[in-house]
């Protein structure tokens, strides 16, 4: 069982305040929980799982017999953050993200003011899609460990490396990489010369790219438009600009 403070402690994980300052965020679902205990890349602080799933997976829990809590699902539900809990919920430490040098030969992504929990997740699962090394966000995105943000990423954010920072922080740790922007203005992407290890800016899905993130950007790209939609979903069009940039 846990004790109250346990399920206080869960619950609060959903809010990001409680995130940043316990260190530690909620990934639910079988197939997310699996994928932890396999790759073993992220430290696990507790898992609370239903009788049934534990049986299912005794050999996986091998190594996390010391976190372990059996609970019955009635009591899962406490801690859940779906509407129909799954049989097991892990609570993750978060990991310590940094710059790194592959990022200067790499492909990579930067979200700028990215506020939809399902559009982050879905552009980590494009990322991964494409073997993108990093993926980094404006601080005034949605948390990369939004709750819905991890469902939606289906175990994208442990394979692909994500940070939150400052675009010119970026940019002054890396000052050779070529930074694109996405907009509907810029020029035909499927005829414009692109730099396989550049940095794609995606902008706020209703405000596009900020100001202070335009400064930056030395080359403008566009997917062009055939029918009357005024745009595009932030992740269909990132799904489409990295397809470009990996086919190259």
């Amino acid at each position: 069982m846990l004790s109250n403070s346990q399920v206080k402690y869960i619950k609060s994980l959903s809010i990001k305040k409680f995130r940043v300052k316990y260190k530690t965020f909620i990934c639910e679902g079988d197939k997310i929980v699996k994928e932890l205990l396999e790759n073993q890349l992220f430290a696990i602080e507790l898992i609370c799982a239903t009788p049934s799933w534990i049986n299912q997976n005794q050999p996986l829990l091998n190594i996390a017999k010391d976190q372990l809590v059996q609970l019955s699902e009635r009591d899962l539900k406490k801690v859940s953050n779906l509407s129909t809990p799954n049989q097991v919920l892990a609570v993750v430490k978060t990991p310590d993200f940094s710059f790194d040098p592959v990022i200067e030969t790499s492909l990579c992504l930067y979200l700028d003011d990215i506020r939809d929990p399902g559009n982050m997740g879905t552009i980590l699962r494009i990322a991964d899609w494409f073997g993108l090394s990093y993926v980094f966000a404006s601080p005034q995105s949605v948390d990369f460990y939004n709750p819905k943000v991890i469902q939606s990423s289906m175990g994208a954010f442990l394979r692909v490396k994500h940070l939150q920072c400052e675009l010119e922080e970026l940019h002054q740790a890396y000052p050779q990489k070529k930074i694109y922007g996405a907009d509907m203005k810029g020029q035909n992407i499927f005829k414009h010369p692109l730099d396989a290890a550049g940095l794609i800016i995606i902008g706020n899905e209703g405000g596009g790219i900020s100001p202070a993130s335009s400064q930056k950007i030395q080359e403008w790209i566009a997917i062009p438009s055939g029918g009357g939609a005024e745009s595009l979903n932030a992740a269909v069009a990132t799904g489409i600009i990295c397809a470009c940039f990996k086919n190259l």
